[in-house]
C-alpha cells in the first residue's frame, strides 16, 4: 500500500477520453480474469451534466454494468465490505486491466499513454465503486456556509479524533464560493476547478481486533473543466483517532510529495484538505444545521408499487435525482457583517476559526466550538464580497487563497 499519496494526472480536456489498453491477448485468460470491458465502456465520465460525478457515474449505466459483470463474484462481495479501502479496488481493477490486456502486447511508443490511461481509469472505477457499494451520500454546504468556512480558519493543534466524516462513503459537493476558493494543483487553465472530493473513512479491521482504532482516511478530489471531467487527485492517510493533531495529519499525507514545489502543489492541496476538515468540524458542532434529502431513495420506493411500465418510465424520471445532506444556514448570519470604526479601512472579513473551548467545572472539560467571521465595514460594499486573502495566522491555522 502507498504510505501517504497516489497523484494521477489529467484527462485530456475538451474530449471524451478513449479508454486505450492495447490489444487483447490470445492466450487463454489468468485465473479470476473476468472480461469487465461491457463495463468499462460506460465507466468513463466525460460531461457531467450539471451533476455530481458519482451521480453521472451511476447514471451512465455503469454500476449496472459492473453488478453484471462482477455480481456473483467472490471479488465483488469483498468490495463491498465497509473495511474494505478503495486503495484495494484500485489494485484490483488494475490488475484485472493488465492481464485483460497485456502490457507486452502494447507498441513501446504507446506504453507511457497506456499505463496513464490505465491508472486513470482505475481510479475513477474504484472511486465510484467504493461510494456506491457503500452507499455514499452527496454532501452540499449551503452558500452561507462555503462563505464562513472559506473565510476561516483551521486550528492545527486540533486532534484529529474529532475529524471524522459522518459516513464511511460521501461525496462533498463544491458550491461556487468553494470552487473560487480552492485551486487546482499545477493548473494553467482558470476555468479548470475542483467539482467536489470522494471522502472514505475505512477501519483497519486487523488493527482494530488488536484493540487499536487505526482508521484509514481516503480524499479523492475530481476536478472539471466547463463541465466535463478533467482529473483527480488522491491522497491517502491513515489516523489512531488519538492525539495526533490536524497539523501532523496533513503533513503526513502531503510528505510523500514533499518534492514538490509549494506554490504548485503543496499549498494549493493543503488548502482543499483543510476546507474539507473545516466541513467535517462544522458537521460535528451541536448547533450545526443539517438536512436530509433522499430523493433517489423516495423515488425507488414510489416505483417500487407501479406496474412495470409506469415503474420503468418514473425510473427515467428520477435518474437525475440524488441523496444528498445539506449543511449550513440558508443566509449569513447577522453577526456576520459589522460596521467598523474609523475610515480609509476596504471592506474585508476579520477571519473566524474553529477552536477548543474550557467549559464545565474548574473548566476540566474541552467543546469545539466556532467563532464565525465578521465581515468589517460591510456597508461600504459595492458589488461582491471581498473574496479571501492570504493569510496565516501564526503557526497554528491555515488557510491560502
Amino acid at each position: 500500500m502507498p504510505k501517504n499519496l497516489k497523484r494521477h494526472g489529467p484527462a485530456p480536456a475538451g474530449s471524451a477520453a478513449p479508454i486505450v489498453l492495447g490489444r487483447r491477448s490470445s492466450a487463454p485468460p489468468a485465473d479470476d480474469v473476468i472480461d469487465v470491458a461491457p463495463a468499462l465502456d460506460c465507466s468513463r465520465v466525460t460531461s457531467l451534466f450539471g451533476r455530481p460525478y458519482p451521480v453521472q457515474f451511476r447514471n451512465q449505466g455503469a454500476i449496472d454494468a459492473w453488478t453484471r459483470a462482477l455480481g456473483r463474484t467472490e471479488v465483488w462481495r469483498r468490495w463491498q465490505d465497509p473495511a474494505t479501502l478503495c486503495w484495494s479496488i484500485r489494485q484490483k481493477v488494475s490488475w484485472q486491466l493488465g492481464h485483460m490486456h497485456p502490457m507486452s502486447l502494447v507498441p513501446k511508443e504507446e506504453t507511457e499513454k497506456v499505463e496513464a490511461n490505465r491508472r486513470m481509469l482505475a481510479v475513477e472505477v474504484s472511486t465510484n465503486l467504493k461510494y456506491h457499494l457503500n452507499k455514499g451520500t452527496v454532501i452540499e454546504a449551503t452558500p452561507a456556509l462555503e462563505t464562513l468556512l472559506t473565510n476561516s480558519d483551521v486550528d492545527l493543534s486540533l486532534p484529529m479524533s474529532i475529524v471524522a466524516p459522518p459516513y464511511r462513503a460521501q461525496y462533498l459537493r463544491f458550491g461556487e464560493a468553494a470552487m473560487q476558493y480552492l485551486k487546482v494543483p499545477a493548473s494553467q487553465a482558470p476555468d479548470r476547478v475542483f467539482d467536489g472530493v470522494f471522502c472514505f473513512f475505512t477501519p483497519d479491521s486487523t488493527r482494530c481486533a488488536e484493540g487499536d482504532t487505526l482508521w484509514t482516511l481516503e480524499l479523492v478530489f475530481v476536478s472539471k473543466r466547463q463541465d466535463r471531467y478533467n482529473g483527480h487527485v488522491a491522497l491517502l492517510g491513515e489516523t489512531d483517532r488519538g492525539s495526533t493533531t490536524v497539523g501532523e495529519w496533513l503533513d503526513k499525507v502531503l510528505d510523500a510529495v514533499a518534492g514538490q514545489p509549494a506554490d504548485e502543489f503543496h499549498r494549493p492541496m493543503h488548502a482543499a484538505v483543510s476546507y474539507v476538515v473545516r466541513v467535517f468540524l462544522y458537521m460535528a458542532l451541536k448547533q450545526a444545521r443539517v438536512m436530509q434529502h433522499p430523493e433517489y431513495d423516495e423515488a425507488l420506493r414510489r416505483a417500487a408499487g407501479l406496474g412495470e411500465r409506469k415503474r420503468a418510465k418514473v425510473l427515467q424520471r428520477t435518474a437525475s435525482l440524488y441523496n444528498s445532506i445539506l449543511v449550513g444556514p440558508k443566509s449569513l448570519p447577522s453577526g456576520a457583517a459589522a460596521n467598523g470604526t474609523g475610515s480609509g479601512v476596504a471592506p474585508h472579513w476579520r477571519r473566524g476559526h474553529f477552536r477548543m473551548q474550557a467549559h464545565g467545572v474548574g473548566n476540566q472539560q474541552r467543546k469545539l466550538i466556532f467563532v464565525a467571521p465578521v465581515l468589517i465595514h460591510a456597508e461600504q460594499l459595492q458589488g461582491e464580497v471581498p473574496a479571501p486573502r492570504s493569510y496565516r495566522a501564526g503557526a497554528a491555522a491555515v488557510t491560502w487563497a
